[in-house]
């Protein structure tokens, strides 16, 4: 009869953590994405320079589209920023003389001048 119950518990135990890591799941999946886009304002003053040839994105994310890719030394004027999924600064900005707008890590830019505020 002991080992009836204990195995009844062990099977509840087991139930249990099966239903915990389901809820986990979701909940992981509900969480928000790397590439998803935030919003945007442009109601900053900085100005920088690429510090190499990188890749502008379409969402503040490594792995998110290519905009374009910027050579370095290309001046890029930025909007706003945001700490990304990961917990990295990223800026959103238009490349000098274009009209051509994304994101890029804020690792990427050195700042010439200006202020720069959260998005």
């Amino acid at each position: 009869m002991k080992l009836r119950n204990r195995l009844s518990a062990l099977a509840a135990t087991t139930a249990l953590l099966a239903g915990l890591g389901a809820t986990t799941g979701a909940t992981a999946a509900q969480a928000a994405s790397p590439c998803d886009r935030p919003a945007v304002t442009n109601n900053s003053s900085a100005y920088g320079y690429f510090l190499g040839d990188y890749r502008l994105k379409t969402a503040p994310a490594a792995e998110c589209g290519t905009v374009v890719t910027v050579a370095a030394g290309t001046k890029f004027y930025t909007w706003c920023y945001v700490t990304n999924y990961y917990g990295n600064r990223w800026v959103y900005g238009r490349v000098e003389g274009t009209e051509i707008k994304g994101w890029e890590s804020g690792d990427n830019v050195s700042w010439a001048s200006g202020t720069l505020n959260h998005c």
